[in-house]
């Protein structure tokens, strides 16, 4: 098995992301030094509506890979409002193929009523994802997806902020959770943790806690190492997350 693979591995096994919550008008969008419940997800490998979505994503990877392997997998689920309000929506995220190494051929869909209403695919290591609260005020959940690359005993782990609201996928932040190098046991190895959060009264920024420490002693808790606000800079995603017709 490629370091690739066994990294996303072992993020399904450990998992330290913990979910978006309220706390008066400061909301926790990510923090990566805390971990997050694992629940099976199983059930969603035979609905009807996922393999709808998983069928027409894999005849999309198998045109655009001459190396994909089929390794068919749920990621992750969770519930909201992601298209428009009230509405009750589902997102489910899955893994198609391991391969390309650098990309993993991936699909998100989004099922309502038990139907699929949007199925996007994206390449990239991203094995979970959760709702977070309305970011950019058009009264609809945002998706947090949680990503991960290693190499060489460093690690490096990410959360992308989407907004689904239109035809296309737009991003509101890219920020790092972990970073990490200590299984290269170097003496400069180090261990850094961020706390990713969204307060109502600053709308136009998030705050971004990053806590450092050694590899022996992973900081947890306690004051922060620096604190930097990041504006928020809507990006439009279509090139990069696809939107398949639904039959």
């Amino acid at each position: 098995m490629n370091n690739y693979s066994m990294f996303l591995l072992l993020c399904l096994s450990l998992p330290y992301i913990s979910q978006a919550h309220q706390a008066d008008k400061l909301y926790l969008i990510g923090d990566g030094g805390q971990s997050l419940e694992r629940i099976d997800q199983s059930s969603w490998s035979i609905h009807p509506a996922i393999l709808q979505a998983s069928d027409d994503a894999k005849s999309y990877w198998l045109e655009q890979n001459n190396v994909y392997e089929d390794d068919f997998q749920i990621m992750g689920s969770t519930e909201g409002n992601f298209t428009r309000p009230e509405s009750k929506q589902t997102a489910v995220l899955y893994l198609l193929s391991l391969w390309p190494r650098c990309c993993s051929n991936m699909g998100l869909a989004i099922i309502e009523d038990d139907q699929l209403i949007r199925n996007i695919v994206f390449a990239g290591g991203t094995h979970h994802l959760y709702s977070v609260a309305d970011i950019n005020k058009d009264g609809l959940d945002e998706l947090a997806l949680i990503g991960g690359f290693g190499m060489g005993g460093s690690n490096e782990i990410s959360l992308s902020l989407i907004s689904l609201a239109t035809e296309s996928t737009t991003l509101l932040g890219r920020f790092p959770l972990v970073e990490e190098n200590c299984a290269t046991l170097s003496e400069h190895s180090e261990h850094n943790s961020f706390r990713i959060l969204f307060d109502k009264n600053s709308p136009d920024e998030f705050k971004v806690e990053h806590y450092h420490s050694g590899c022996d002693d992973p900081q947890v808790s306690g004051n922060p190492t620096s604190v930097s606000n990041v504006l928020i800079e809507a990006v439009d995603l279509k090139d990069d997350y696809i939107d398949l017709q639904i039959h």
